[in-house]
């Protein structure tokens, strides 16, 4: 049989796309493992190493840029999934929380439709985040605040945490530092 005969290409093509079909399950069924993700379909994902990456999401309506770490495919439509695998605390961040939200409000300013939650994965626990009209005004009124920010000529540093003003790299030249050395 030639090498270049019809059968013989459409059954290397066969076995090629069977071969990276059963590599991206693989793939996927190891992300979930370590990242904890449930059983869904990742269509998204901003971790490197898949053949579903994507580009950043973008809302011209409220200037917000995001990349999720995955975003899944569930019954109830998109979800998407912040991972920060070195965190262990107890309760989610607020940051993180808003991070999520701001993702939720991006999935839906481009699909047209509002996810049902997001989800946080720390090292030891998922968080579901739900995304509702309470959770979406507040998210809001957080980016009111930084727009209204961004127009001041001067903005005070938050002191509600005093070990991420001790972490900050700029707190040997904040004027307002609670660590710096004078």
């Amino acid at each position: 049989m030639p090498t270049d005969s019809p059968a013989l290409l459409l059954l290397i093509g066969a076995i090629l796309f069977i071969g990276l079909a059963f590599g991206a399950l693989l793939l996927s069924a190891r992300l979930r493992r370590l990242h904890g993700l449930p059983e869904e379909k990742v269509i998204y994902s901003d971790t490197g190493g898949t053949r579903v990456e994507a580009e950043p999401l973008f809302s011209p309506r409220y200037n917000l840029t995001g990349k999720p770490d995955y975003v899944l495919a569930t019954r109830r439509g998109l979800v998407p999934v912040e991972v920060k695998p070195e965190r262990t605390d107890e309760e989610p961040r607020e940051s993180h929380l808003l991070q999520v939200l701001a993702y939720c409000l991006l999935i839906e300013e481009n699909e047209g439709k509002p996810p049902p939650y997001g989800l946080l994965r720390y090292r030891s626990d998922t968080f579901r985040v739900d995304y509702n009209s309470e959770t979406r005004a507040y998210l809001l009124a957080v980016l009111e605040e930084i727009g209204t920010a961004r127009e001041q000529k001067e903005v005070h540093r938050s002191h509600e945490q005093p070990g991420r003003c001790r972490g900050c790299a700029y707190n040997a030249l904040c004027d307002e530092s609670l660590w710096s050395a004078r």
